[in-house]
């Protein structure tokens, strides 16, 4: 087994065993011991602290993973490379200080009548913000160094752990709202001193910079890149935080918070793309640098088929079981069924598209990412003005699923015509299918009790699905796992 198939193997397992935590944290727990606002108030300080992130990294998550196969030597110094991402990560958190010391105010007056909170915690931006940038930054050197994983464990699991037990604290009355909220943000640096000592421990962590191996038209492309990847990397978070964004202009906290809850559910669908994409980007980019466009097509076409299959099983799954969702969640959030259908129809074209967007980032045409989301931002900014105050938080589910579709299909049309590689074939329609008989099945199952019916339910739907793209031989990747499963379990037998 290949290190990327191993490695995205354990971090989806990673992101998965967080994902059921996170189902037990947001669609279990939140909704019954905090308010609509009170939720909503975490998830836009979250949100906020995010996008100001992708500015005030002025763009060298796009360096990293487009150069550093060039800075990359055996002594673990890497020419310096580290100690030059924290100045100019740095020099960001400070412009970003600057732009929040005149904003603030403006901020919390927008917010004091409609969202109170927000107003109230807003304070907590600063700190978010900078270990947001820092994570982000040890994050992404660590996954070049061929170690996606451990990132995708602390954020994805290890920090949801640490969220249930200040849910647990505030349940049990030992913290109030305001210390729930002071310990999510520690719970984020937490996060960041683990990601540094490890990298300190391996030998990873050197602060000395060689200026002379920047060379002139190095240090040209690095500017460029930063530039682009200001951007570019607006765009891996402006539907994960607009939505949000919008929702609370036009419709206030409390809203916040039932869409955020809802959209959690179709959020799953993208955690085996994430996995994916985090360990593909040093492989990509070496072999970008090798220009061996066969290895790319390989990773791309796999990676596209193995997504949706997943994606697909997750989204049919959420369909048969939408009535059992909403048995689960108290009746304030009854109305957000269609936020479940359109934000997951959106993230499962999303995913079909494989790493076409690693691939364009770490292409001489990652440029072609800005223009794109100049297409993406401009739609969702038009879709949700229109129809967030006509359909409330459904209208911002439909302005999101057009803006995703929209978004990855040019992007896959950019990787087609430029170099003749394409993610699609006969394979997605067959899978189609399969899963158009597993959810009839699904939907003609009679209900029982919930957690039976739960369980009972998915088996059916999942049984049927794989079993399909067994037989039918639809992803080589899945056939392999599938059939060593099998075979430990006969030899076990």
């Amino acid at each position: 087994m290949g290190i990327v198939q191993r490695q995205t193997l354990r971090g989806t397992a990673w992101s998965y065993t967080g994902a059921l935590l996170g189902f037990v944290n947001i669609a279990l727990l939140s909704p019954k011991i905090f308010s609509t606002g009170e939720i909503g108030v975490v998830q836009l300080l979250l949100s906020f602290a995010t996008m100001l992130a992708q500015f005030s990294s002025l763009g060298f998550i796009n360096v990293i993973n487009r150069l550093f196969p060039y800075f990359r030597d055996s002594r673990g110094r890497h020419h310096g490379f580290l100690a030059l991402s924290l100045v100019i990560t740095l020099a960001g958190f400070i412009a970003a200080l600057i732009f929040l010391k005149f904003y603030s105010p403006h901020f919390e007056a927008a917010n004091m009548e409609r969202s109170p909170l927000i107003s109230e915690y807003s304070f907590y931006i600063p700190a978010l913000l900078l270990v947001t940038i820092l994570f982000n930054l040890l994050d992404n050197y660590n996954k070049v160094l061929y170690d996606a994983v451990l990132g995708t464990f602390l954020r994805e699991f290890l920090f949801r752990v640490f969220n249930l037990i200040l849910i647990g604290l505030f349940w049990a009355g030992l913290i109030d709202f305001s210390g729930y909220v002071f310990g999510y943000v520690v719970s984020q640096g937490v996060l960041l001193i683990i990601i540094f000592i490890s990298l300190l421990a391996r030998g990873e962590i050197s602060l000395k910079f060689e200026r002379r191996y920047v060379t002139p038209n190095l240090r040209r492309e690095i500017i460029i890149l930063c530039l682009f990847g200001i951007l570019t990397g607006f765009s891996t978070i402006a539907l994960t935080t607009f939505d949000k964004l919008f929702i609370n202009k036009y419709l206030g906290e409390g809203e916040v918070g039932i869409y955020s809850i809802a959209s959690y559910f179709a959020v799953l669908i993208l955690l085996p793309g994430r996995s994916v994409a985090k360990i593909s980007i040093p492989f990509l980019a070496e072999s970008w640098k090798k220009d061996d466009l066969e290895t790319i097509d390989d990773m791309y076409s796999r990676s596209s088929i193995n997504q949706y299959a997943l994606g697909l099983l997750i989204f049919i799954g959420l369909l048969v079981n939408i009535d059992n969702i909403f048995r689960l969640l108290p009746d304030v959030y009854g109305s957000s069924a269609a936020v479940i259908i359109l934000v997951g129809l959106g993230n499962l074209i999303s995913v079909s598209a494989g790493i076409n967007g690693v691939i364009l980032s770490t292409s001489a045409l990652y440029r072609y990412q800005t223009w794109l989301m100049f297409i993406l931002i401009a739609l969702f900014v038009v879709t949700s003005m229109v129809f967030i105050p006509l359909l409330g938080i459904t209208g911002a589910a439909l302005a999101a699923m057009i803006s995703n579709i929209v978004y990855n299909m040019l992007g896959v049309l950019v990787v087609g015509r430029r170099f003749g590689l394409w993610p699609y074939n006969m394979a997605h329609l067959k899978m189609t299918v399969v899963a158009l008989a597993a959810t009839a099945a699904g939907w003609i199952f009679p209900q029982i009790a919930l957690i039976p019916d739960i369980i009972l339910r998915s088996l059916l739907v999942t049984l049927i699905f794989i079993a399909g793209i067994y037989f039918w031989r639809l992803s080589d990747d899945m056939n392999g796992l599938i059939g060593s499963v099998a075979s430990k379990f006969r030899a076990r037998l």
